[in-house]
């Protein structure tokens, strides 16, 4: 049985470090992220080509960011997703998890894209991502096996731009056993469709990642408190608001737990540090550790992935022998 499979997008990210002008000229801000077409990448990759430093391209998408982190910490992982055909060699698929394990798609269409654009004059090192979903939109159009997923501890769900993906996660966690808990994150673009749409992925969520702002919008809730209460009402166990540089801040049944972030040995790169927290949560309730000490885990492991580019400074088991044995 596999500890997580993950569902969700799968990119090929590009790095950039660009000027804050370049971000204004293209309605850029960092922290935010957009979704564009072809024709607006057509345009504007030459010139970001010309203005911009590319530092690193990598791997991307949340639960594939996520799935990797948490198999390079030594756990059992798959992946359901789709990527284009002619790019499956770039993904590093052997970073999710052994072959066997990964039921991905791939059909005649490009990758996706994520260009994750860092302003250079920002010390927080924050950065805008533009997405092209490209092979993504095909994500659960064939036949889901159910028992695939059925065989595994946790499933984690992040999410796509077409609702065609959306509609096959409701489907499948409408019909999944109630042994197979799902963790959900549901990120800028899910959250703006709001409870009426995502309450059967909700009312099942075992631990439920979000942004105070996505947590506002899904909610149209401007207190932090009361959307999560309203959360754990709908039927989450635990709500996990990840507050950036900040920190995290935990919501379950009567009881709320504040973890700050760790301060990592060096800032290189933002992009993915909420993915990786929320592997580090889940290794801890893998680990059956208690919720204080699983946002411990998330906090630190966060911190391990903004010191490097990419996945190139991901938590590994050594990493997590390490905390255990504290």
């Amino acid at each position: 049985m596999l500890d997580v499979i993950g569902f969700g997008s799968l990119n090929l990210d590009e790095f950039w470090e660009v000027t804050p002008g370049f971000l204004q000229a293209h309605g850029l801000r960092p922290g935010e992220e957009y979704v564009r077409d072809f024709d607006w990448f057509a345009e504007v990759y030459p010139l970001l080509s010309i203005e911009g430093d590319l530092k690193a391209a990598d791997p991307g998408g949340s639960a594939a960011n996520m799935i990797a982190a948490l198999f390079r910490m030594g756990f059992t992982t798959g992946f359901y997703g789709a990527t284009g055909k002619n790019d499956v060699g770039h993904l590093r698929l052997e970073e999710l998890g052994k072959p066997e394990n990964l039921k991905i798609e791939t059909p005649e269409v490009p990758a996706g894209r994520c260009l994750a654009l860092i302003d250079t004059q920002d010390p927080g090192r924050d950065r805008a991502l533009v997405v092209l979903p490209n092979a993504n939109d095909l994500a659960g159009s064939d036949e889901m096996d159910l028992q695939y997923f059925a065989d595994t501890h946790w499933v984690h769900l992040t999410s796509f731009v077409s609702r065609g993906p959306l509609s096959a996660q409701i489907k499948l966690v409408e019909a999944l056993p109630e042994k197979v808990r799902i963790s959900f994150d549901p990120g800028v673009i899910y959250s703006a469709l709001g409870l009426d749409v995502l309450q059967p992925i909700l009312c099942r969520a075992d631990s439920l990642f979000i942004t105070s702002e996505e947590l506002k919008t899904l909610t149209d809730q401007p207190d932090v408190e009361q959307s999560a209460e309203d959360l754990l009402e709908i039927g989450a166990r635990t709500v996990v608001v990840k507050l950036g540089a900040k920190g995290m801040l935990a919501f379950q049944r009567g009881r709320s737990v504040f973890q700050s972030a760790v301060p990592p040995a060096v800032v290189n790169d933002r992009t993915g540090a909420g993915d990786v927290a929320a592997a580090g949560f889940l290794a801890g309730r893998l680990k059956s550790l208690p919720l204080e000490v699983c946002l411990e885990l998330a906090a630190a492991a966060a911190s391990k992935s903004i010191e490097g580019y990419g996945r190139s400074t991901y938590p590994d088991r050594d990493f997590l022998a390490r905390f255990l044995a504290v």
